[in-house]
């Protein structure tokens, strides 16, 4: 026999075995998606020992295939929108948030004065993040109002542009005029393609901010009804969650609280197809009893 013809069957042979044993994707058409995702237990402790088994995932009804499970240790984008009309009120809670996420964050803060004004752009260091807060004392209020939809709107649409990877957004609010033209449904829909988590801590039924004569009644009804839209919708379809408080006592336990519940996340991947409709609903849930589970209600990152 022809030895070179046993030397290439030999070299076939390997050749169609080392194929066989190369691990194949079941879903050539398919890519990975992960959300941000919250579990406690009805004390509100975290639960720390959930897997992949745990979950079920769905997009618009369809099922997908949960792929893997495991605590949210990257560093999270926090982006923090203050809008206290110039009184300080959320100084002492900002600083003990901004210290507890310490080495677990990028930071980046600033403060509704008619448009929002950035003060600190992302950074990991935390001193410098806390006296720009302790810098936020009485100063020139802005009794009208302000773009607190439109800050929130740019901070999205920034988190989308770095390509940030865990992206939070972090918004403290006396209430007030808004006097941002944009709707809500745009901001929700930016909140959703930068994959954001969102969470407000608002006062209730405030006197800090006066309001100022209404010359357009109508105008300004809708524009505050986008921004509540916003406040109020922005949490759930994000898996954050929204806080009314009564005085600044609140505000600090509830920015510690968001803090631990950032340190305690997991992170669930799953597999999606990158052809057919762009899906929109998602629906996360969990097998185990006794669990509260707070999750994106949006899919992040839609096309």
């Amino acid at each position: 026999m022809d030895r070179s013809f046993v030397t290439a069957s030999v070299v076939v042979s390997v050749a169609v075995a080392n194929l066989l044993a190369a691990p194949q994707s079941s879903a050539p058409d398919a890519r990975t998606n992960t959300v941000f995702v919250t579990a406690t237990q009805e004390n509100g402790a975290p639960v720390a020992d959930l897997v992949a088994a745990d979950f079920t995932i769905k997009e618009d009804g369809k099922p997908r295939e949960v792929l893997r499970v495991e605590p949210a240790n990257a560093p999270a984008q926090i982006a923090i929108i203050v809008d206290d009309n110039g009184t300080g009120i959320f100084r002492a809670g900002l600083v003990s948030f901004v210290r507890l996420m310490q080495g677990r964050a990028e930071l980046t803060l600033s403060t509704v004065v008619g448009q929002t004004q950035r003060l600190v752009d992302y950074t990991t260091d935390v001193d410098k993040v806390t006296s720009a807060i302790v810098s936020l004392s009485a100063r020139p209020a802005t009794q009208d109002g302000g773009q607190l939809l439109e800050g929130i709107f740019q901070a999205a649409k920034d988190q989308e542009k770095r390509e940030a990877k865990r992206p939070v957004i972090l918004a403290v609010t006396v209430g007030g005029e808004e006097h941002s033209t944009l709707p809500a449904h745009h901001v929700l829909d930016q909140l959703a393609k930068s994959g954001t988590t969102m969470y407000v801590i608002a006062v209730a039924n405030s006197q800090l901010r006066a309001m100022r004569p209404i010359d357009k009644p109508s105008v300004l009804l809708e524009e505050n009804l986008n921004l509540n839209e916003v406040l109020g919708e922005g949490p759930k379809q994000t898996g954050g969650w929204r806080e009314v408080i009564a005085a600044a006592p609140g505000a600090t336990s509830g920015l510690q609280r968001i803090a631990a519940e950032l340190k305690s996340q997991y992170a669930v991947a799953y597999s999606r197809p990158t052809k057919g409709r762009a899906t929109e609903r998602l629906a996360v849930s969990i097998s185990r009893r006794g669990v509260l589970l707070r999750a994106p209600s949006k899919v992040p990152g839609r096309p």
